[in-house]
């Protein structure tokens, strides 16, 4: 179903400007800056899945500014993501995702609708895509025609990285610009410059929050819906589409 295939996008994003401080070289050669993106790289594929009792939790900004010929305005989402090895909950100011092994919610605010879907085990399996992703980022660092660091201050370093034409042609991309944080270990920002013959001119992710042991809990869709058989107040009024015996 075309909600819960625009829901999976939201965790294949768990992979992952320029402002020079005049008269500060950056401590990192441009090798250094390569070992810094591709040990990090490592150590998120070496996370994997929820362990049991473990929550995961991502909140991020994803601005996409498309090219003037497609006639869209610069679109933002806020996103926060909580993942447990049993449930799964996503927010955005367009949708809420509610998700166990038996059930998904998809709840659409301004639509006022909520779609009751049957789980899906893949999307508890997405970690596999999430390595794919990660592949693609290590094959765009290994294969860089050009890499440059730069301050930004004095925890942070800007990461610029040139693709080579074989991967430039294959992705459309042009530039990627990396905000990385030498004391927290981790990228804050991505941002990503394409060339004509995509729709995006640029996107950026800025990563506010990345816990892989977060005290958040996830509660129940069910629970997070419904009290008894009766939806809770703030749904009250929503229209349930039930596609589990589609």
């Amino acid at each position: 179903m075309k909600t819960v295939i625009t829901f999976r996008k939201y965790i294949l994003i768990l992979t992952f400007l320029p402002l020079v401080l005049w008269g500060r070289e950056c401590p990192y050669a441009n090798g250094d800056c390569r070992k810094l993106l591709l040990d990090y790289l490592e150590r998120m594929e070496g996370v994997g899945g929820p362990l049991e009792g473990k929550v995961y939790h991502l909140r991020y900004r994803m601005e996409t500014e498309f090219t003037p010929n497609t006639g869209m305005d610069v679109q933002i989402n806020n996103t926060e993501v909580l993942t447990s090895k049993e449930r799964i909950m996503v927010h955005d100011q367009k949708m809420s995702v509610f998700g166990d092994r038996e059930n998904i919610f998809v709840v659409l605010p301004q639509q006022k609708r909520i779609y009751w879907n049957r789980s899906d085990p893949r999307i508890f399996k997405e970690m596999d895509a999430h390595a794919q992703l990660l592949e693609v980022q290590r094959s765009l660092l290994n294969s860089a025609k050009a890499m440059e660091c730069s301050l930004a201050d004095e925890d942070q370093i800007i990461i610029t990285v040139e693709p080579n034409l074989e991967f430039a042609k294959r992705a459309n991309l042009v530039l990627q610009k990396i905000t990385y944080d030498t004391k927290e270990h981790r990228v804050l920002k991505v941002e990503n410059l394409y060339d004509g013959k995509s729709k995006i001119k640029r996107q950026v992710i800025t990563y506010y929050v990345l816990d892989f042991d977060s005290a958040k809990k996830i509660n129940p869709p069910i629970a997070e819906l419904f009290k008894g058989n009766s939806l809770k107040p703030l749904y009250r009024d929503f229209e349930i589409i039930d596609n589990r015996k589609n």
